[in-house]
């Protein structure tokens, strides 16, 4: 009885972290078929609003998903660029990385996404 308590507990426990580093997107995730600049669109937005379930339901394990470090403070829709025109860049302001490899202010920032079973995911992204 007390190995069952023990393993119960265990799970739990197990559940309780991965829900805390896994969290639940707040907005609403795209469809399928909505268009790379929605997609894009509601990326940017959900990494403003610090939405770290729905950036990390956008993105691919090709690339980090915006979460909460650097802050996003605002973003402003630069073009379409790439080859095939499947990259987004913006003029973004931001706080500082907590691990000193950004630093806070206004820069370029490009997002290049491609095309998957669930839709358009972000790829790449980057300064410039």
């Amino acid at each position: 009885m007390v190995g069952l308590i023990v393993v119960g507990g265990a799970a739990a426990c197990i559940a309780i972290a991965i829900a805390l580093l896994n969290p639940a997107p707040r907005g609403r995730i795209p469809d399928a078929s909505a268009p790379m600049a929605t997609v894009a669109a509601i990326y940017m937005e959900a990494a403003a609003q610090q939405d770290c379930g729905l950036t990390r339901a956008l993105t691919t394990s090709n690339t980090s998903a915006w979460c909460d470090a650097p802050r996003l403070i605002s973003y402003t829709l630069s073009g379409r660029t790439g080859d095939d025109g499947e990259c987004m860049t913006y003029v973004i302001t931001i706080t500082a990385s907590g691990d000193g490899s950004m630093k806070a202010g206004t820069q370029p920032w490009s997002l290049c996404f491609r095309q998957t079973a669930a839709g358009w995911r972000l790829w790449d992204q980057g300064q410039g």
